[in-house]
């Protein structure tokens, strides 16, 4: 069964240098592990991870609740399940330079939360706590470790949740009437002991901590490994540098660094995390042969003859065998079939010709093999993808001569297409994602759409390597790429716009493009709508004739005459089937390429809107979608680079918004904000998008402002009007509490504090429990313009398509305008 927890995406072949083979050795005497245990992507402590797998070189895993949909991305325009996906492969790159495993729960990332209780009743507490449990099981910890408090200390409410959670699946991970359904594949686990790693920015005095720490247990985790050439605190940076979304690089750091430790529960660890904890063989019956085996194995290792070490590995891995079937003799049987694979230098590649194949097709698979060692491994047989029939080879690998081969394979037809598995269903902004298969829980991602297996004879052993099947192509540029093989549906879908406004009765073009995901073919298109909207014509024919054609079709879409938010549907019908997906490419250099099939929706919105002014001058923030937006509300956005932005220019605009962060991320803000109030001051309207509080200038207003972490969470949470007259509530749109019901995920967050009097407050919101916030809107008047700072979401809620929060906007924008 840990096979299924062994997923790799399209990686290249993994072949690690004589120091590393040396360390994976000596980890096979060693039985010990750790499961970290927290709410997000990168709330890990990398250097932790970093220090257990390679140092002590214990079963290190990171269990993060979430996937990160709900955070802000600085590299790119993907949100919500998109970032999902960014940052779950940006935690798989962590782990491959730290060393450690990881592994998720359904949890939706919905945002931030105040406190556990509005946490657990959307996450659906019961479900989340199920997963912590099956992933306690299935890996069986020695010890958890939680990254945060159980309490308000820790900041966040997923970061609450998070300890809570890992404090009652502790319990319940040992109870066998505590989730009884999984006990068909696993069986019931009791960690020695949960401890937390204590935050230091959870410590008020840190030197007082220090001090009086003698209570708490402390790690050095500032070693240095010189079989891998760093120190923990250099890996850790690497490791984390991964979160490059979340604009998180880190600098390597050498020399002593104290971690400290408080116990929660199980049995106190006095001096070490594992103490009295076994982990030798001798915590396995009869393993007390194998550890004599690999200490030898250790001794005898050449670093310029790594496969001298086979027969050693050989024999202990018949020992392994002869063993009780349990978590320990399984891993450690899969890390000896690995090591044999390395130290021999044995390369298994199985590749295709395109990246992309649909159900029913045939596919020409390109198998390579090299035994790079004097070692003469028999490659006896394969399977190839989507059978079940071995194929005999019986091949002898001689060093360093190349085995190749071809042959082709037709994909079934039911095969299912390639999309990750939480995302089979839209859940939306919060609870749970749907995953009906137990075995799928945890997993951090999707297995290979296609793998060969191999059978190779070494000494009279046989092992067996899943080979995953990818698309290798040269770049010019990059050289060797890989690329995951991906199954497609054979047309593909999409409209053109993901929200689409009607401010008026008129019709209104909306685009679908239809994409052959294979060799031709024909069909139909429609676009549905619910009652009320008339969409014209009812459906147009297509024709394709090769894969990757395309084509643009144009429907005439109505709107009702009230008010009325409708999803709109594309569907392609073709030999009697329908299809509802369009195609989703996710590339940056950092993290394998990702495709995924999007439903083939969009929102259409008719609302009641009123607009002054037609000209926006916009400087992007990170991640920035709201200028499609606001050109779906009409406006004729241009997008300013740093050479646009001088008075003369700026002055041709009815307003200049900035982008969400642009003052934390764009450095060249600091010679263009004189440049931008002097426009304000000569009559101009700019409207500030939030920023956090690292700011790369001092003042962002004509008036002085700070910056604070405050934040309304809740996206339902009431909003009062303060200031019912003001013109940012009346023109020339009639804001009322209606237009503040359907917003996303939040109100705002980084709400200014210690404002100047000249700010004019316009609506105050607070979440329950929380003290009202007045500062969602500030205005002031500046020369014969006006300047706004808002720290309400308007990067969710624009692009999302909320009607209120497109009219309060709009007032905004028009500030100044008769």
């Amino acid at each position: 069964m840990t096979g299924l927890w062994t997923v790799v995406s399209a990686q290249a072949p993994v072949q690690s240098p004589s120091s590393e083979l040396l360390q994976k050795i000596k980890k096979l005497n060693v039985l010990g592990n750790v499961l970290y245990f927290a709410a997000h992507p990168d709330d890990e402590n990398t250097t932790f991870i970093a220090y257990m797998a390679n140092e002590r070189l214990y079963e290190t895993g990171y269990l993060s609740l979430t996937r990160g949909d709900g955070g802000q991305n600085l590299i790119g325009p993907e949100m919500r399940d998109l970032l999902g996906m960014i940052r779950t492969q940006e935690l798989l790159q962590a782990r491959r330079v730290d060393g450690g495993k990881q592994y998720f729960s359904r949890a939706n990332d919905f945002g931030f939360s105040k406190n556990p209780e509005e946490t657990f009743t959307i996450w659906q507490k019961e479900q989340i706590l199920a997963d912590a449990v099956w992933i306690i099981r299935r890996v069986q910890p020695d010890v958890i470790v939680t990254r945060f408090p159980p309490d308000e200390r820790a900041g966040h409410g997923h970061h609450t949740a998070s300890a809570l959670l890992a404090a009652e699946a502790f319990d319940a991970a040992g109870d066998p009437a505590r989730f009884p359904e999984q006990l068909a594949y696993v069986s019931v686990w009791k960690p020695a002991r949960l401890v937390w790693n204590i935050s230091m920015w959870a410590v008020r005095d840190r030197a007082a901590f220090i001090r009086n720490a003698a209570g708490y247990l402390q790690l050095d985790l500032g070693g240095y490994n010189p079989l891998l050439g760093k120190s923990y605190g250099e890996i850790a940076a690497r490791s984390r540098s991964m979160h490059k979304s979340q604009g998180f690089g880190a600098v390597g750091s050498r020399g002593t660094n104290v971690e400290y430790f408080e116990h929660v529960k199980g049995e106190k660890g006095t001096t070490d995390l594992l103490d009295g904890v076994n982990t030798t063989w001798t915590r396995v019956p009869g393993g007390a042969a194998v550890e004599a085996l690999v200490a030898k194995a250790i001794r005898d290792f050449q670093p310029s003859d790594p496969a001298s070490s086979v027969p050693a590995l050989l024999e202990i891995r018949k020992t392994l065998r002869t063993l009780p079937t349990g978590f320990w003799t399984t891993t450690k049987l899969e890390e000896v079939n690995q090591l044999l694979k390395e130290v021999m230098g044995l390369y298994l590649e199985a590749t295709v010709s395109t990246d992309s194949y649909t159900p029913g097709e045939n596919m020409t698979v390109s198998l390579e093999a090299i035994n790079r060692s004097e070692a003469r491994p028999v490659l006896q047989a394969v399977r190839l993808p989507f059978s079940d029939q071995d194929t005999t080879i019986a091949a002898v690998l001689k060093p360093n001569e190349l085995l190749t081969f071809s042959t082709t394979v037709r994909i079934p037809e039911e095969t299912p297409v390639t999309q990750p598995y939480w995302l089979k269903k839209d859940i939306g902004y919060t609870g749970v994602f749907e995953v009906p298969d137990q075995l799928e829980r945890g997993v951090p991602e999707n297995p290979p759409a296609a793998a060969v297996a191999c059978t190779v004879v070494l000494q009279g052993e046989s092992l067996a390597f899943s080979i995953p099947v990818v698309y290798k192509r040269r770049d010019p540029v990059r050289g060797e790429v890989y690329q995951p093989l991906v199954i497609t549906p054979p047309v593909y879908v999409t409209i053109g716009q993901e929200v689409c406004m009607f401010d008026g009765p008129s019709a209104k073009p909306v685009s679908v493009r239809v994409k052959a995901g294979k060799e031709g073919g024909e069909g139909s298109v429609s676009l549905r709508l619910p009652e009320g909207w008339k969409v014209v014509p009812a459906g147009i024919p297509f024709e394709l004739t090769g894969k990757g054609a395309e084509r643009e079709l144009q429907f005439q879409v109505t709107p009702p005459e009230q008010s009325a938010v409708a999803t709109m549907n594309a569907v392609a019908t073709m030999n009697g089937r329908e299809y509802n997906r369009g195609l989703g490419l996710i590339a940056y250099e950092h993290i394998p390429r990702l495709v995924y099939f999007p439903q083939a929706t969009a929102r259409a919105v008719k609302i009641d809107l009123v607009r002054k002014g037609k000209e926006i001058g916009y400087i992007m923030g990170p991640g920035d979608a709201v200028p499609d937006a606001l050109r779906q509300l009409g406006y004729q956005v241009t997008l300013l680079e740093d050479n646009d932005i001088y008075l003369e220019n700026l002055s041709r605009f009815d307003a200049v918004v900035t982008g969400v962060r642009v003052y934390n991320t764009h450095p060249a803000m600091q010679r263009h904000q004189p440049v931008l109030l002097e426009y304000v001051k000569k009559g101009g309207n700019l409207v500030v998008q939030y920023n956090t509080m690292d700011l790369l200038l001092k003042d962002l207003g004509p008036y002085p402002f700070d910056l604070s972490r405050n934040r309304v969470a809740e996206e339902e949470a009431p909003v009062q009007i303060l200031n019912p007259g003001h013109r940012v509530m009346n023109h020339p749109n009639k804001i009322t509490q209606a237009d503040f019901d359907g917003w996303v995920q939040e109100r705002g967050l980084y709400f200014p504090e210690n404002w100047d009097p000249r700010y004019q407050t316009v609506i105050a919101s607070a979440d329950p429990g929380s003290p009202s916030l007045e500062s969602g809107i500030l205005v002031a008047k500046y020369g014969e313009g006006y300047y706004v700072y808002s720290s309400l979401s308007w990067f969710r809620e624009l692009p999302a398509g909320v009607p209120g929060a497109s009219r309060l906007f709009v007032n905004i924008l028009s500030l100044g305008k008769e």
